[in-house]
């Protein structure tokens, strides 16, 4: 059915909430929970620091938190179960299209040992540009040649559907991430995703 698969990371294919919420805390001097944490990511770092309350200086405050998240990138992040060996199954080119910064990504899913997988890992910072805007997937059809009809976005927000809206994609919402499920399985998405494994019988 596609020719091209365009994954979101945080929530979709890595459960990465724990490190995130530790360099937070770290910058901040907060005590933010995992879950409330969970409720500020998909949307970039500076929103994830307003949602978190911060004052001050963003970019300051940005810095300062992604040398915190470099410095441990993986001590709490995993893989969602069964994303290894499901990336394996599926034949078709695929890239990740994050609100992350593409340097971070790219040192996560290459600790992860997922990096082999994609053709492509891009960041809001690669592209000048956030998602919902459809230019990152605009740009990863154009290195694969894949048309709009052929192209399937994965994700699991509000946000990844209206970057497939955008983008004039198909889009599967997971059910697993780290938005509200019932909203999520309320959005007319034309594939939803329970478990991760599930998804080459559903594209193919």
């Amino acid at each position: 059915m596609y020719d091209l698969l365009v994954f979101d990371l945080d929530g979709t294919l890595i459960d990465s909430v724990g490190d995130i919420a530790d360099a937070l805390n770290q910058v901040l001097g907060t005590t933010f929970g995992d879950g409330e944490v969970a409720g500020f990511i998909g949307s970039g770092v500076h929103e994830l620091l307003k949602r978190a309350g911060a004052g001050g200086n963003l970019d300051e405050l940005t810095t300062r938190f992604l040398a915190a998240y470099h410095a441990r990138p993986c001590a709490r992040t995993g893989l969602y179960l069964g994303v290894r060996e499901t990336l394996a199954q599926l034949g078709q080119p695929k890239a990740v299209a994050t609100n992350k910064p593409g340097e971070l990504s790219r040192i996560i899913v290459e600790q992860l040992g997922i990096a082999s997988s994609f053709f492509a890992v891009l960041g809001e910072d690669d592209v000048g540009r956030k998602k919902p805007d459809p230019l990152i997937v605009d740009l990863l059809r154009g290195q694969v040649g894949a048309t709009r009809a052929r192209t399937l976005f994965i994700g699991d927000s509000l946000i990844d559907a209206a970057t497939a809206d955008a983008a004039r994609v198909d889009l599967c919402l997971v059910t697993y991430g780290y938005a509200d499920p019932a909203a999520i399985r309320a959005h007319p998405a034309k594939l939803h995703l329970d478990h991760f494994r599930d998804l080459p019988k559903l594209i193919q």
